[in-house]
């Protein structure tokens, strides 16, 4: 094997233990509302998800998912590790799409060192294994974006209409994928009115999409309007902008502006490969990920602009399944560049400083992410598995959960004492700590466990 292939080889393994870190029973309370709103009927989690910010279609598909995967077993522990794994499939289902899309012009796309380079990215793992819907809506924006190109490419309608439903699909997952979605749409749609193309068909799709997300926009309208204007995300000011701008660029989690400068030193990284695509990688290439970086521009721009003229709707992670997209042809831009660089000699030169501190940023950013997920989640894995394990030998079947522990951690309590089907007994825990909008009836819907007097 040679130099750069042994070198290749061990990223990708690398790259897959790094993954192991993140395959663990403990969860945040984003998590734990997800399993607490699986256990339900179909119908109920989408009643119940009426009464909540987000479209419900992550939720029908995981519980079906685990309805099939893990109907031998009644332990919550195993549950939480095969929804984390379903998110992971996910993830590489849209690494191979990605790649069949590079592939369809003309660029190597999908191969090992690609594969780690997105896998090391700040972000990527961590969402790629989260018990939320964030996976899920990078694979249907990576579909979309997949049909969008074979219709440019063939022309043929049936494309088209792949491309609405998965854009559709996108829209019954997150809001934002759904931005997204409709800004990929409108970007093609300019495209082929500008070539002359008959644009007959997309103008068909559009309004398909708009018209297959009224069913749910109208329950979406009030989702919105329930939001109070002191809901949880943070007012808008320049420091919540910069940090919903670049905050998908880093996993740090050190609590300080090195955050922060590591952050926007990534972004920095990224304009190099993207000048050399310009010069060096073929047209339609360039078309397409100018269609990405404008489409990764214009839903931070939506979400920040409605946040200022309404109310503050907009997070750094919405903008992850754009973002997934962007960072993968990054990846593959790097991987033409640095092939590239044994051709000539000054470009190795500059390939190998630019190659050199990437590796130093990622490295660093794998590091203490890491370091934050092993200390915040892998090790306090135990300390959940005692707790649950103590709670099985209370003859009681009410158990009392302390109020003063984080919201992280009474919601996943809460969730697992459901799944040794004992209730919970909280006293004075204020359900705004882990509903925003401080909505009882969803809290007691889906955490049906609790018992509701002891609650204010």
């Amino acid at each position: 094997m040679s130099k750069k292939g042994k070198i290749t080889f061990w990223l990708f393994v690398i790259s897959i233990l790094y993954a192991v870190f993140f395959m663990h029973p403990t969860l945040w309370r984003d998590e734990s509302f997800t399993m607490a709103l699986v256990k339900h009927s179909y119908t109920d989690i989408i009643n119940l998800d009426s009464m909540d910010v987000h479209p419900p279609f992550y939720y029908i598909v995981l519980k079906c998912y685990l309805s099939i995967t893990t109907f031998w077993t009644s332990s919550l522990f195993i549950k939480v590790i095969f929804a984390r794994i379903f998110s992971y499939i996910i993830t590489l289902l849209s690494f191979i799409v990605l790649g069949k899309t590079a592939k369809s012009l003309n660029v190597t796309g999908g191969n090992a060192i690609q594969w780690a380079g997105l896998f090391l990215a700040p972000s990527i793992m961590h969402y790629a294994t989260q018990v939320r819907m964030y996976a899920l809506a990078a694979l249907l924006l990576a579909l979309l974006l997949n049909q969008l190109q074979h219709y440019d490419n063939s022309h043929k309608p049936g494309h088209i209409i792949l491309a609405v439903i998965f854009a559709s699909l996108a829209s019954y997952t997150h809001y934002f994928a759904a931005v997204s979605a409709g800004w990929l749409l409108v970007l093609y749609f300019v495209k082929f009115a500008f070539q002359k193309y008959d644009t007959h068909s997309l103008k068909i799709s559009i309004g398909l999409f708009i018209g297959m997300f009224v069913p749910w926009g109208i329950v979406a309208y009030f989702q919105v309007q329930s939001v109070a204007k002191n809901y949880w995300i943070p007012p808008m000011n320049w420091e919540t902008v910069l940090t919903d701008l670049v905050d998908l660029f880093t996993d740090l989690n050190t609590q300080t502006m090195f955050d922060l400068w590591a952050a926007i030193v990534l972004m920095l990284l990224c304009i190099y490969p993207i000048i050399w695509s310009y010069r060096q990688m073929p047209k339609k290439f360039n078309l397409l990920f100018s269609f990405v970086m404008a489409d990764f521009m214009l839903t931070a721009i939506t979400g920040l602009l409605v946040s200022l003229l309404f109310r503050p709707i907009y997070l750094a992670r919405y903008g992850y399944p754009i973002y997934f997209i962007f960072i993968f042809f990054i990846v593959v831009i790097i991987g033409h560049m640095l092939d590239s660089s044994w051709q000539r000699s000054i470009s190795h030169i500059l390939n190998f400083i630019y190659g050199l501190l990437l590796v130093i940023l990622i490295a660093t950013n794998v590091g203490f992410a890491l370091q934050s997920q092993i200390i915040n989640y892998d090790l306090r894995t135990f300390n959940l598995m005692e707790s649950v394990d103590g709670y099985k030998a209370i003859p009681r079947d009410t158990i009392n959960v302390n109020p003063n522990q984080s919201p992280n951690a009474i919601a996943q309590k809460i969730v697992y004492i459901d799944s040794i089907n004992k209730k919970a007994k909280i006293k004075d825990f204020e359900i705004k700590h882990l509903f925003g909008n401080d909505n009882r009836k969803l809290f007691h819907g889906a955490f049906d466990n609790v018992e509701m007097d002891n609650i204010k």
